[in-house]
């Protein structure tokens, strides 16, 4: 695996199909975590819509600067520190009832909650594979709560 990218839902005034993939990871010295998830707008078939301007020889300077500013990709940051979540890891306000830190609910993840999720986990399964599976998790997450 060179990355780790998933679909998530059309941009929601065009429509437009966008991707999201992973930027970075970062778990800071208080161990609360700050992920970045790059959203890329794509046409059907995957390709990003800035390639496809670079690329296209019959658009001006001023035609591709344009559509290079409308679809330039995103950065989106989401961090823990702050945040709070239901049992189910949902982000909800601070206050709500049985809201607890994010961080506890990250740190409270065992194999077998992966497992119910759907994961199959066995001996052999690398670590990475977790990580990326709890990245990709998150970022859908995010999406879901129309946080990209």
């Amino acid at each position: 695996m060179d990355t780790i990218q998933t679909p998530i839902s059309d941009e929601p005034v065009t429509s437009f199909k966008r991707i999201a993939r992973h930027e970075n990871f970062n778990i800071g010295p208080d161990l609360n975590m700050v992920q970045q998830v790059r959203v890329i707008t794509v046409d059907a078939s995957g390709q990003p819509l800035t390639e496809r301007i670079q690329a296209d020889q019959t658009l001006t300077t001023n035609q591709q600067q344009a559509g290079m500013q409308r679809y330039a990709d995103q950065i989106v940051t989401r961090q823990t520190m702050g945040a709070f979540v239901d049992a189910t890891g949902q982000v909800v306000a601070e206050g709500t009832e049985s809201a607890m830190p994010q961080l506890d609910y990250f740190q409270g993840i065992t194999l077998g909650d992966l497992k119910k999720k759907g994961m199959t986990i066995n001996d052999k399964t690398p670590f990475a594979s977790l990580l990326y599976a709890l990245l990709t998790g998150e970022i859908l997450n995010i999406d879901a709560r129309s946080g990209l």
